[in-house]
């Protein structure tokens, strides 16, 4: 206790996880105190390992420091990646170098952000200044120009998108920060909107077009299918179940059918729309608009 300078109960925590956990020699001696058994062998702790997300995280840090081209933080970043890397290298027996190019992580269908546009408009969320800035916006291609009061910058799918105040339009929108062009940071303070409430508007639907979730949408996966579902998770409130003939059925709450209309195509004939009834119309127009490209004359 003198030695790690602890108390007697994390003394102790420490004894029972050497001993019983790791397997650890550690013998109790009546009135003299715990020992180290000598005569027990060679005996060595287990390497630190990581959880999957930890080492995710660990990793996904190190590559993103290293995609930093060189400017302000350059020499800031330098010495964080090597506490990173030590990190790695210390899950490693032996005192090895980690393997990075051993585990790779695949970004998918990234767009890239430039810096012109992404520090006016994380600044402006940061400091909370409202942003003017044109907008192109890719369902009505067309441009508009838009006041907003910034609240959350999220970075979703390997893209960057800014949750915000439509000043304009009276409500909360979401925008894809590439499709933003000639951005101004205003002298005024931003609206605040508390974190319930954009919660309950923005996260409460399926992926990034959320919302009030209005709907449920039921989701009939063939058997062979429901191996791969079954494990998957499209929203935090999804329910669900594995059918009598061997289908899995998956509730959906959503507010914008949008997204999870790319999701269901996705799936191709391994997947059924039960209901609602608006969602099923929009899926099947979709299949039929398709299979018409492919139509012979």
């Amino acid at each position: 206790m003198t030695e790690l300078e602890c108390s007697r109960s994390t003394l102790h925590r420490a004894i029972c996880r050497l001993r019983d956990s790791l397997g650890a020699p550690v013998l109790n001696a009546p009135g003299r105190g715990y020992f180290y058994d000598r005569n027990a062998g060679k005996f060595e702790l287990p390497g630190l390992w990581f959880r999957a997300d930890e080492l995710e995280a660990l990793l996904v840090m190190d590559q993103l420091i290293e995609s930093v081209q060189p400017g302000v933080l350059r020499d800031q970043v330098g010495p964080l990646r090597d506490r990173i890397k030590g990190l790695l290298d210390r899950g490693v027996r032996d005192h090895d170098s980690f393997p990075t190019h051993r585990i790779r992580i695949l970004r998918s269908h990234a767009r890239q952000v430039a810096s012109a546009k992404f520090r006016p408009v994380a600044s402006a969320v940061v400091e909370r200044r409202r942003l003017a800035f044109a907008y192109a916006g890719r369902v009505r291609g067309k441009t508009t120009r838009r006041v907003v009061s910034p609240q959350r910058l999220v970075y979703y799918r390997d893209q960057w998108y800014l949750d915000a105040w439509d000043e304009l339009r009276d409500g909360l929108r979401t925008f894809s920060i590439d499709r933003i062009a000639s951005i101004e940071v205003l002298d005024r303070s931003a609206r605040e909107i508390g974190d319930e409430e954009l919660d309950s508007l923005l996260a409460a639907g399926y992926g990034l077009f959320a919302g009030p979730a209005e709907h449920t949408a039921r989701l009939r996966f063939t058997a062979e299918r429901a191996r791969w579902v079954a494990d998957e998770n499209w929203h935090p409130d999804q329910v669900g179940r594995l059918l009598p003939d061997g289908r899995y059925e998956l509730r959906v709450p959503y507010s914008d059918e949008r997204e999870l209309v790319g999701e269901i195509l996705r799936q191709g004939p391994d997947v059924k729309v039960a209901g609602p009834v608006s969602l099923v119309r929009v899926v099947r127009e979709r299949l039929e608009r398709a299979a018409a490209r492919y139509a012979v004359d």
